[in-house]
Order: C-alpha cells, then structure tokens, then sequence
C-alpha cells in the first residue's frame, strides 16, 4: 500500500512523465510495433535485437539505454547501419511518449556520409544502358529518366497506380516516405515500355517488369532477412561491358537528380518528383548545377 501512495503521489506531483518512468524501454517497443501499419522487415529485426539487450531497462534514461545498447553492440557497424537502429529506437520511444502526451526526444544521429553524388556522361549513360540484357534495359531506362529507388521501380504495375499508358503518366510509390506522385512518362521510357505493354495484352493490372523467368521480381523489402538488389549481378555485368567504374544501381538516382539539375530545372520540383520528404535531401545535387554553369560559361569566348 505504502508503494502504491508513492506511485500515486509521483503522479500527481509530475504528470504524465511519472508513468512513463514506471515503464520500461519493451513497453515502447511494443507500443511503436502496435502502432505501426507495416513495419519494416529489417526494423522488427532491430527492434527485436534491442529488446533483447535492453527491453527490461527503465524508461527513467532512454538516452543511457541506448548508449548501453550501442557501446556494446554497434561499435564495428557503419555509421548509417548504426543510426538506423538509433532512428528505431527513438521513433518507438516517442510513440510512447505521445501516447503519454509528453515532448518527443531527440537523440542525436549517428554522423555518416550521406552525400555521395555520381552521375554520367550522356554517353556513358546510353552506352550502359545498351550494356544491360535485354529484359532490364526498359528498368534501367526508367531509372536513368525517372529516378525511383530500384525496389520502387521492380515493383511498378500497370494501371492508374503505376504506369499508365492510356495518359502517358507514372505514379511513383516512394515508399520509404510514404509520398506518391504522379509524373508524365518520359519519351525514352515510353518508347522502352510500349512494346511490352503490347505483348502483354494492354493489360492495366499485374507488374510491368518479370524476370528473365516471366516472374515478378522479389520485394526485398518484405522479406524477413532483407536480401540484396535483384539485378546486381546484371548491373555488375554490363559496368563491365561498358567499362564504367564506381557506379552502383542506386547511383542512377543520382544521375537523374543531377541532370534534372543541370537541365535546369528547381530543387523544389526535383524534391516532389523524387519523392524526397524535405529539400535539405536534394540541396546536395545544387553543386551540380554551379559546376554545370561553370563550365559553360567557360565555353565563352
């Protein structure tokens, strides 16, 4: 009785902030995953490492939980693959938080060189897309025009929510932000995408891109062990072929941002049609477009 007249005072004297404190860091995880629509994969892996670790730690120091948890078992991971858990670990610490209407916390991100950017020539751009066999050059092709992450691409159907060719349109699920838009189909990707329209009847449901098996590729992001891209081998192939060295299949949205830019069109635009949720993601490709000037005005005589 005497230990429930304290708990009882607490909360009266500090609010909501006393019960949280009465938890512990696996009741916000269970929170954060009861909450969540579709989790992903490799996120209730994490979450399923660090509430192994530290699930019976009290919600009083989330900021040491962590510190203990990565200290122990983050320090030979990368940084992105470290920061990953800390996104984690703090979006379910601030589902329960809001649960208890109380201020969210900020735990300090994990620094890590995000800011890569590699593109091609036009030419070396044609030339690995010719490079490619023939089933991935149209995926290919509309990562080169379009820029979708490649899962977003692989996993493209026919129709009004993914390629539709009656109005010449692409609606992009950039799924990792939950952002759709809708973009007009370049000429490249049309002239790509046409002929397999056709041979598939017209249709405007079903995926649009299958494998050299007639099947449709894997989501990786559904599975339970994320696995790694479908067409890696292919990529390293036709690099190979074309002789083009560092580039990855992700540098294609690179190469698109970065033309976009020096084609002239605004970061803000680039933003939306990419499917980025805030223009600090794009302002690295703005270096771009200095460069691009410099160079032509170069050309001056």
């Amino acid at each position: 009785m005497a230990e429930y007249e304290t708990k009882l005072r607490h909360q009266l004297m500090f609010g909501p902030a006393a019960i949280v404190a009465q938890g512990t860091i696996a009741d916000a995880f269970a929170s954060y995953l009861a909450k969540a629509k579709r989790p992903c994969p490799a996120d209730i892996l994490r979450i399923g490492k660090l509430n192994a670790q530290i699930g019976d730690l009290s919600l009083r120091e989330p900021k040491r939980a962590w510190e203990t948890f990565r200290l122990a078992n983050l320090t030979g991971h990368a940084p992105g693959g470290q920061d990953r858990y800390r996104a984690v670990f703090q979006a379910a610490i601030n589902t329960y938080y809001e649960l208890h209407d109380l201020p969210p916390l900020k735990i300090k991100a994990i620094p890590f060189d995000n800011e890569r950017v590699r593109f091609l020539t036009k030419e070396d751009r044609d030339r690995l897309i010719a490079s490619y066999a023939p089933h991935v050059q149209p995926i290919i092709t509309m990562l080169a025009f379009h820029g979708p992450r490649i899962q977003t691409a692989l996993q493209m159907p026919w129709g009004v929510n993914g390629v539709d060719m009656q109005r010449e349109a692409i609606r992009l699920n950039h799924s990792k932000n939950a952002v759709i838009q809708s973009v007009p189909m370049h000429p490249r990707v049309k002239e790509m995408l046409l002929p397999i329209w056709e041979k598939q009847g017209r249709r405007m449901k079903g995926h649009v891109f299958l494998n050299r098996f007639g099947k449709p590729y894997q989501d990786t992001r559904l599975s339970r062990v994320p696995g790694g891209n479908p067409i890696r081998n292919q990529h390293k192939t036709a690099c190979i072929r074309a002789e083009i060295n560092d580039f990855t299949i992700h540098d294609w949205r690179h190469h698109w941002a970065s033309h976009c830019v020096m084609a002239g069109i605004d970061l803000i635009t680039i933003m939306h049609m990419g499917g980025w949720k805030s223009l600090r993601m794009v302002q690295r490709y703005a270096s771009v477009g200095v460069d691009h000037m410099r160079a032509a005005i170069n050309k001056l005589d």
